[in-house]
C-alpha cells in the first residue's frame, strides 16, 4: 500500500487537491502577494489615496492638547503617514459646496493614543481665525470624522492650510477648515 501512495504522489495524482510541489509553489507565492499587498497599502498611508504634493503646509504644526499629559504638535505629513480614507460631502448651501477630502480618520489617528473620540466629553477644532467647532454627543459616537490633509488628489487650498475637518453625513458648519489646534476634553 505505501508503494502506490509513494507511486500516485511521485506522478502527480494529487494534483487536483494542490497537494503537488508545483501547487504549493503557487500557494506560496499568493500568499506572499497577498501579503506584499497588503503591507503596501499599510506602509503608504495615503500615498494610496491620493497623490497630493502637500510639501507647501506639510511641516505646519497642529497643536494637540488633552490627549496625552503633555500638549504636542502634528503636521499634515504625520497625519498623511497614517491609514487614510477619501470622502466628499455636498453642503446645503452654495457657499458649501462640495468638498473632497483625504486623510485619517480621526478614530485612526486616536487608535495611536489608545484612545477613541467616545472616550472624551468633547473635542474642539480650532482655527487659524479662532473659530471653534465643538465636537460632543453623536458627533463622538456615530459620525465618521475626516482629518483632512488633502483635498482628494490635490493639496488644500491655500486658505484651508493645514488641516480641513469634514464630517460628511453633518451640517456644512461642523466642516472646519485652517484647523491649527485640536484640544480633547474629557
Amino acid at each position: 500500500m505505501r508503494k502506490a501512495a509513494r507511486a500516485r504522489r511521485a506522478y502527480g495524482a494529487y494534483e487536483e487537491t494542490g497537494k503537488t510541489a508545483a501547487g504549493r509553489t503557487a500557494l506560496a507565492a499568493a500568499r506572499f502577494a497577498a501579503l506584499f499587498i497588503l503591507a503596501a497599502a499599510v506602509l503608504t498611508g495615503c500615498g494610496g489615496s491620493g497623490d497630493a504634493d502637500i510639501s507647501a503646509y506639510g511641516d505646519a504644526p497642529i497643536e494637540i492638547e488633552g490627549l496625552t499629559d503633555t500638549a504636542f504638535v502634528i503636521t499634515p505629513n504625520e497625519l498623511m503617514a497614517l491609514p487614510c480614507v477619501s470622502r466628499s460631502a455636498t453642503g446645503e448651501t452654495a457657499k458649501a459646496g462640495t468638498v473632497k477630502a483625504t486623510g485619517p480618520l480621526l478614530d485612526t489617528f486616536l487608535e495611536k493614543y489608545n484612545k477613541k473620540a467616545s472616550d472624551f466629553n468633547r473635542i474642539r477644532f480650532i482655527a487659524s481665525d479662532a473659530y471653534r467647532v465643538v465636537l460632543r454627543d453623536e458627533y463622538l459616537t456615530d459620525y465618521e470624522v475626516v482629518l483632512s490633509v488633502a483635498s482628494g488628489g490635490d493639496p488644500l487650498p491655500v486658505s484651508e492650510r493645514p488641516l480641513r475637518i469634514l464630517i460628511p453625513d453633518a451640517e456644512s458648519s461642523m466642516w472646519e477648515y485652517a484647523c491649527v489646534r485640536i484640544e480633547f476634553v474629557e
